[in-house]
C-alpha cells in the first residue's frame, strides 16, 4: 500500500489530525511579549523646543478566551469529524488501490494464458498449412484449400500479435501500480470464496458497517452540522480575560520608568452585521443538505456496485462449469474431425472452423475463470473488507472509537434490499424444447435408388474410372457434362488441359473404387460417394471422392467433382 494515491490520502489524514490541535489552541491563553528601544524626537505645542532622547520599553500581554458562543468547541468537534472523513477516505483509497493491484495481477495472469492459447492456435494452423503445401506440391491437394488455410494462418498470426500486445499493456499497468515487474511465474489465486457471505443481503449488511466510502459520507454530515454551530456562534457575546504590563523608560521624554498594569474582563457583542451572519448560516445549512445528498448517492452507488459484483460471482461460477464442459467436448470434436479429415470424411473448412471454435471456447473459459476471481475481490471491496481478506496492513492510522462515530444507521436511509433474482427455470425450458421437438414432423428418409438405377449409376462410375485407367482421354472427357464446373476456381478449358497433361505423362495408371454409395436427389440428379485408390509409377494416394451426376440426353454425366485426401499418400 505504498501507492502515491494511498500515501497522499495518508498525509491528508495526518494534516487533518494536526488541524484539530490548531483549533484546540483557542481554549488556551495567548501570551505576547513586545520589546523595543531606540532614539526618539518629540516636539509638541505649546512648546516649540525639540526634545531628543533615548527610549526603551517592553509589553507583556495575556488574553484568555472565556466564552465565544461555543465557536471553538464546535470547531474542534467539526475538525474531529473531518479527521474521520479523511480516515475513511484513506481506507477507501487503500481498498481501491488493492483492488486495482489485484486486477492488474489477474490481467497479467489472464493474458499470459491467452498468449499461450494464441501460440497453440498458431502452431495448429501452421502445421495444417504446411501439410496442405506438401499435398498441393505433390498434385493431390487443391489450391483453394491451401488459400483457405493460409487465410486462417494469417488470422492466427494476427491473434498472437494482438494478445502479445495486450500482455505488454497489462504488464505496464502492473508496473505502474506495484512499481515492479510481475514475477516470472504468476499463480492463480485460490480459496477466494471462503469468506463470501451466504446471501446478497448479508453482504449488504456488512457494507453498511464497513464500507469506507459510505462511512465517510455519513461522517461528513456530522462535520457539516458542527460547521453550522460554528457559524451560529456569531449571534452570541464573547467574553475574554485580558491582562498586560507595560514598562517604558523615558516615556514621552520624561526621565524615568513608567509602569502600566491592567487586568480586565472584556465583553464584545456584535449587534448588527448587515445580515452577513444569517446569510452565512444559511450557506452552511445548504452545505449540510449537499452532504446528505452525497451520502444518499454514496449509499446507492456502493449498494449497486456490491449487488452487481455479488451477482457476477454467482453467474461466473455457473458459466465456468458450462464453459469447462464446452471446452472438453470441443477438444474431443476437434480430435475426431482431424482424424476424419485425414481419412477424407471431413473437409478442411470443417476442421478449421472447429479449431477456431475451440480457441474461442478456451478464451472464454480463461476469461470466465479470471473474471470470477476478480468478482470475488470486487465483492469484498464493495463490502469494505478487501484489505482484511488479502491480509494487507493499512498505513498507520488510529481506528476510531465507537463513541467517535456518527450515531446514524445506514439501514435507515438505505435499506439492505437484495435484488429479486429472475432466474430461468431450466426444467420449464427443457419441457418447451421437447414439446417443440414432438410437434415437428419427422425428417423424410433419403431417397433410395431402385436396384436397376443403382446398378446403372455404379456401372457409369466404374466406366469413368476404367477410361481414366486406360489413359483414353477422349472417352474420359466424355463422362463430364457440358455444365461441369471444376473445383478450385479453374476454368473448364484450363482443367481439361491440366487433365490431358497429367493423364498423358503417366506411364501406368491404376484407379480402384471402393464402397460406392449412390444417393438420388430427384429424377435427374444423383450423388456417388466412394473411396478412390490411385496409383502410378511416381505417385500413390487414397481420397474420399464425391461425384454429382445429372441426366443429360438420357445419360448420366458428371456435373461436379470433389475429393478430400486421406492419410498414407506417398510420392
Amino acid at each position: 500500500l505504498n501507492s502515491p494515491e494511498v500515501t497522499s490520502k495518508w498525509h491528508n489524514y495526518k494534516a487533518a489530525e494536526e488541524e484539530i490541535g490548531v483549533a484546540r489552541g483557542g481554549f488556551l491563553p495567548r501570551v505576547d511579549l513586545t520589546a523595543g528601544g531606540g532614539r526618539e524626537t518629540l516636539q509638541q505645542p505649546p512648546l516649540r523646543d525639540r526634545n531628543d532622547y533615548s527610549r526603551s520599553s517592553y509589553l507583556l500581554s495575556l488574553n484568555q478566551m472565556l466564552f465565544d458562543g461555543f465557536a471553538t468547541h464546535n470547531e474542534v468537534r467539526r475538525l474531529d469529524k473531518a479527521r474521520l472523513v479523511r480516515y475513511y477516505e484513506l481506507l477507501d483509497a487503500s481498498e481501491n488501490v488493492a483492488l486495482e493491484a489485484a486486477r492488474a495481477y489477474l490481467d497479467v495472469l489472464r493474458y499470459r494464458f491467452l498468449v499461450n492459447l494464441a501460440e497453440d492456435n498458431y502452431v495448429q494452423h501452421k502445421a495444417t498449412h504446411e501439410q496442405l503445401i506438401r499435398r498441393t506440391q505433390s498434385g493431390v491437394g487443391r489450391r483453394v484449400d491451401l488459400e483457405q488455410a493460409g487465410s486462417r494462418l494469417a488470422l492466427a498470426e494476427i491473434n498472437l500479435t494482438t494478445e502479445t500486445a495486450n500482455l505488454h499493456d497489462v504488464t505496464a499497468r502492473y508496473q505502474r501500480l506495484i512499481n515492479s515487474q510481475p514475477p516470472g511465474t504468476v499463480l492463480p489465486p485460490s480459496q477466494l470464496g471462503n469468506q463470501l457471505p451466504a446471501s446478497q443481503k448479508a453482504a449488504l449488511d456488512t457494507l453498511y458497517q464497513k464500507n469506507p466510502a459510505l462511512l465517510a459520507a455519513v461522517e461528513n454530515i456530522e462535520a457539516a452540522e458542527r460547521d453550522i454551530d460554528v457559524r451560529r456562534a456569531a449571534y452570541s457575546p464573547k467574553l475574554d480575560f485580558r491582562a498586560r504590563t507595560d514598562n517604558t523608560n523615558n516615556y514621552l521624554g520624561v526621565d524615568g520608568q513608567r509602569n502600566y498594569n491592567v487586568a480586565e474582563l472584556v465583553v464584545s457583542w456584535n449587534i448588527f452585521n448587515g445580515g452577513s451572519d444569517r446569510a452565512r448560516e444559511k450557506q452552511y445549512i445548504e452545505r449540510k443538505h449537499l452532504a446528505v445528498d452525497l451520502r444518499e448517492k454514496a449509499c446507492r452507488d456502493t449498494r449497486q456496485t456490491l449487488a452487481i459484483a455479488y451477482n457476477d460471482v454467482q453467474r461466473l461460477k455457473e458459466q465456468s462449469t458450462y464453459l469447462a464442459t464446452q471446452v472438453s467436448l470441443l477438444e474431443k470434436t476437434r480430435d475426431a474431425y482431424r482424424d476424419q479429415f485425414n481419412v477424407g470424411q471431413r473437409t478442411l473448412l470443417d476442421l478449421l472452423d472447429t479449431e477456431n471454435e475451440l480457441l474461442s471456447a478456451r478464451r472464454n473459459a480463461v476469461n470466465a475463470d479470471t473474471d470470477l476471481s476478480l468478482a470475488y475481490l470486487r465483492t469484498y471491496a464493495g463490502m469494505g473488507t478487501l484489505l482484511e481478506v488479502l491480509g494487507l496492513q493499512k498505513l498507520d492510522a488510529r481506528d476510531p472509537a465507537a463513541n467517535e462515530l456518527a450515531g446514524s444507521d445506514a439501514r435507515q436511509f438505505c435499506p439492505a434490499e437484495a435484488i429479486t433474482q429472475v432466474a430461468s427455470n431450466r426444467e420449464t425450458l427443457n419441457a418447451r424444447a421437447m414439446a417443440q421437438l414432438d410437434s415437428k414432423p419427422a425428417l423424410p428418409a433419403a431417397a433410395v435408388p431402385p436396384a436397376s438405377l443403382d446398378g446403372e449409376l455404379q456401372a457409369q462410375v466404374n466406366a469413368w474410372a476404367a477410361a481414366w485407367a486406360a489413359k483414353n482421354y477422349n472417352d474420359y472427357l466424355a463422362f463430364y457434362a457440358p455444365s461441369f464446373t471444376p473445383d478450385g476456381g479453374l476454368s473448364r478449358e484450363d482443367w481439361a488441359q491440366l487433365r490431358r497433361s497429367r493423364i498423358a505423362t503417366r506411364d501406368n495408371i491404376g484407379v480402384e473404387l471402393h464402397d460406392i454409395k449412390i444417393r438420388l436427389d430427384g429424377p435427374d440428379r444423383a450423388f456417388a460417394e466412394f473411396r478412390q485408390v490411385y496409383q502410378s509409377n511416381q505417385y500413390k494416394d487414397t481420397t474420399q471422392k464425391s461425384l454429382e451426376l445429372i441426366k443429360v440426353g438420357g445419360k448420366w454425366l458428371i456435373n461436379r467433382e470433389s475429393s478430400v485426401p486421406c492419410t498414407g499418400n506417398t510420392v
